[in-house]
């Protein structure tokens, strides 16, 4: 039988363990880590892992540029350095057997002394090359109590869609009746009149066709463009990273510059029938 030392122990510790908080998750999505330059802050004792499980990807290669300060493991076998032959944009696999990993661990390490060049704050670049994409990202060495210890790669499909919301109502405006002389008895006051004037929604923004002005057909387009793509991602017939994925993209940024659809037809290069189809999507 257990003794009342045993039994007092168990207690305490389970119910430190119950106060224990869960530290959040970091998350961002594929086109995020394309445009901006991210960085992540890897924790002292408690480290940092890159999830792209959501995305679907496996990770080939890792680079760190000055390894002298962290480390990194994965949960599967990457590829060997000689030998590989990946297109990010095609996800053409077959020249490696391993690259199965989906998940990098980074944690920092005693600084060892490389003949390399450091940054005075110990900050460095790490990059994951995968099936369909290169990730870089900044890592930079921190102590304390973490922010997140956890970074979630998403599909752009994944991103949510704007909320429609109400604006603030508008104060109410009240009529008071004109105080009359002290002398006077007071007549009954008159009803009050309130005015209240009904929110206006303000709906997600979409494409209007019939915009002439100077520019706003191209952002229209853009904008069509973009929930038609989120459309094609849903339905399945376009998947998030693949080659049309990328060439659509590259045809929505170049609409929001002022190209026209022509133009951007040409630049990005993508298919002229699934363009078409998008916008008509977009706009429905």
């Amino acid at each position: 039988m257990l003794n009342k030392t045993t039994i007092i122990a168990a207690f305490l510790i389970l119910t430190s363990a119950a106060k224990v908080t869960a530290i959040p998750a970091r998350t961002v999505y594929q086109n995020d880590t394309n445009s901006n330059a991210i960085e992540l802050k890897v924790w002292k004792g408690y480290g940092l892992t890159i999830n792209l499980m959501s995305t679907g990807e496996t990770i080939k290669q890792v680079w760190i540029g000055d390894p002298s300060r962290f480390a990194f493991t994965s949960n599967g076998g990457l590829c060997p350095s000689t030998g590989l032959r990946v297109n990010p944009k095609q996800g053409d696999d077959s020249d490696c057997a391993g690259g199965k990993a989906t998940v990098i661990f980074l944690r920092q390490i005693d600084p060892i002394k490389f003949p390399v060049t450091s940054s005075s704050n110990g900050s460095t670049q790490i990059t994951l090359l995968t099936n369909e994409n290169l990730y870089q990202f900044k890592i930079v060495p921190a102590s304390g109590n973490p922010a997140y210890t956890s970074l979630v790669i998403k599909s752009d499909s994944d991103r949510p869609l704007p909320i429609s919301r109400g604006r603030m109502p508008v104060p109410l405006t009240v009529e008071k009746p004109q105080s009359a002389p002290p002398d006077f008895p007071q007549p009954s006051p008159p009803p009050q009149t309130i005015v209240v004037q009904k929110p206006q929604s303000v709906a997600v923004l979409r494409p209007n066709p019939s915009t002439k002005l100077n520019g706003a057909i191209q952002r229209n387009d853009a904008n069509a463009l973009a929930f038609g793509l989120a459309e094609a991602g849903r339905k399945g017939q376009v998947k998030p990273g693949d080659t049309t994925w990328n060439k659509v993209q590259d045809a929505i940024k170049l609409l929001r510059r002022g190209k026209t659809r022509d133009e951007a037809i040409s630049l990005s290069q993508v298919d002229k029938t699934t363009f078409h189809q998008l916008l008509e999507w977009g706009r429905l």
